[in-house]
This record gives structure tokens, sequence and C-alpha cells, in this order.
């Protein structure tokens, strides 16, 4: 008798629970178009490779940086990345992306036209966690000099 009392107690509690969840919590696992504002701009890896990522409303762009010849300066490789961008957020500052990848003009990357999904955190303003198999810290600032194309000294 104690045992059915106990399990219908349980029963309506959790029912009730499941009820007064607030509806945001359900809208939070929703996919929503375009990238979050939270992460939108320029980010920068400083790391021993040096990379790039820049998220707009609709898409994301990033690729490394080559160093020059000349100096210890640091140049944009192509960027590729995610078109037609969708995300959910997961937790306070956690979002889920998923996107088609797309190339450069004139080049062709290896999973071209196949969708991608991966995990980003907007740790603060100034830093983001970048998330696939393990995370990439990135930056708002380089620590590095960034020029515009690989430049050499003449004589």
């Amino acid at each position: 008798m104690k045992l059915t009392h106990l399990l219908a107690t349980t029963t309506i509690i959790a029912g009730c629970t499941l009820l007064l969840t607030p509806a945001s919590a359900n809208a939070a696992t929703k996919w929503h178009n375009g990238t979050p504002k939270a992460i939108r701009g320029n980010w920068y890896h400083n790391g021993s490779n040096k990379a790039y990522l820049t998220y707009t409303a609709t898409k994301s762009i990033g690729n490394v940086f080559d160093k020059s010849d000349a100096d210890n300066t640091y140049y944009k490789e192509i960027g590729y990345g995610l078109k037609n961008i969708k995300y959910k957020q997961l937790s306070k500052r956690v979002y889920e992306l998923t996107g088609i990848q797309y190339s450069p003009k004139g080049t062709k990357v290896q999973f071209d036209g196949q969708r991608m999904t991966y995990k980003v955190m907007a740790v603060s303003k100034t830093q983001l966690h970048f998330y696939k198999g393990g995370y990439l810290k990135y930056t708002s600032k380089p620590t590095f000099k960034i020029v515009t194309s690989n430049h050499t000294f003449t004589d």
C-alpha cells in the first residue's frame, strides 16, 4: 500500500514538473536560421597553427594563415566554410551549428556540398571555443601581425 502511494506521488510530481517546464527550454532546442549574434565577427587562433574564423549573419569563413617569406608576418589563405547556417542553443553560451560546406571560387575542399555540424562556445566577447573532436581557443584579437598578401624583401 505504501509502495503504491509512493509510486503515485512520484508520478504526479514528475508529471507536474513536465507541465511546469517553461516553453523557452523547448524553444532552445529548436533550430534557428543564421548564426548567433554572440559569435559573429572575426576570431583568431593564436597557437602554432595560426587560423581565423569569421561569422556573418548567414555563413562562416575560415582557414589558416601562412607565414610571409620576408618577415614575421602572416597572410590569410583563401577561406572556406559553411553556408545556409542554422543553430540551436545547447546551454547558456554553447551553440550547435550546422550548414553546407562550400569552397572558395576555383577550388574544391574535401567535403564540398556536404552538411557539417559542430559546436562553439562563446566564452566571452573576446574568446570563443571551437569544438570539433577537441576544442580550439579563438580570441577576437590576433597576437601576430597580419598582412594582406605574401611579400618579400627586394634588394
